[in-house]
């Protein structure tokens, strides 16, 4: 009788992820990558020629839909701001593909920031958004001013693991995968149950050790957009939920996501 009910789903599973005219493409939920300052120096030659540069540190969080990441929105979760601090309340930061602007609006007991960071490329997720060190400048009020410029460093996205989400009321789901390679192909398993199985010779990846057991079967191939992010939406067999476990298999890095149950 296992054997019976594994055979039909295994039909079923393979007819739903196949046909193209159940499986379609659905709005895909928001996607969140984390970038850090890295080695961004500011230098008051202006007003002080002769003091040393200060390191700026921190760190944010950009948020979008996949296939929409322009019109994502930037939040901070870490600053710090030499001869100002870290009191992120305080400021406007509005974080942009192609600069960063940080502003404490008034003057408050002689306190102000005007800082402009300025990208030579526009923010991605793939590589990091390096400072223009021309265009890039500051003005800190702390008592006395502080002007000059900021004669390095980058914005740098944080690696974030091969993700597969799913969605909606089973049978009728949707998967998404997030930070797979950009425009290159996914491989989304599934398997009656979880285990060590190893990919075997003469298949892609061989010898990758999956999350899945014995029972693993290739359910589809999804490529990947220009962000490195796929998905499908479609209707599976009513026995399948709560019974198969699925996984991606990154084809270009042989990268795997966690196991995810069907349900």
């Amino acid at each position: 009788m296992k054997a019976i009910l594994a055979t039909t789903l295994i039909a079923a599973l393979l007819g739903a992820f196949h046909d193209s005219a159940n499986a379609r493409q659905a709005p895909l939920a928001p996607t969140t990558l984390t970038y850090t300052l890295d080695d961004i120096w500011l230098l008051p030659d202006v007003t002080r020629p002769y003091d040393p540069p200060q390191q700026m540190t921190g760190a944010f969080h950009w948020t979008y839909t996949p296939g929409d990441f322009e019109n994502g929105t930037g939040v901070f979760s870490e600053l710090y701001i030499p001869w100002y601090g870290s009191d992120i309340a305080a400021l406007d930061i509005m974080v942009e593909l192609n600069q960063i602007e940080f502003t404490l609006p008034g003057n408050y007991h002689s306190w102000g920031v005007d800082l402009q960071l300025k990208f030579v490329n526009e923010l991605n997720p793939n590589t990091p958004a390096i400072v223009d060190t021309v265009l890039s400048k500051f003005e800190i009020w702390n008592g006395p001013p502080y002007q000059g410029h900021v004669i390095g460093g980058e914005v740098t996205p944080q690696d974030t693991p091969l993700g597969l989400t799913l969605s909606g009321t089973c049978p009728s789901v949707q998967f998404q995968i997030d930070a797979a390679t950009p425009n290159s192909q996914v491989a989304l398993l599934y398997a009656f149950g979880t285990g060590g199985f190893i990919i075997p010779a003469n298949f892609p990846c061989a010898g990758t050790m999956l999350g899945l057991d014995a029972t693993t079967q290739l359910g589809t191939l999804l490529t990947t957009d220009a962000l490195g992010a796929s998905y499908m939406q479609t209707n599976v067999a009513n026995g399948a939920c709560g019974n198969v476990y699925l996984q991606v298999l990154d084809l270009a890095t042989c990268e795997v996501s966690a196991v995810v149950l069907l349900q």
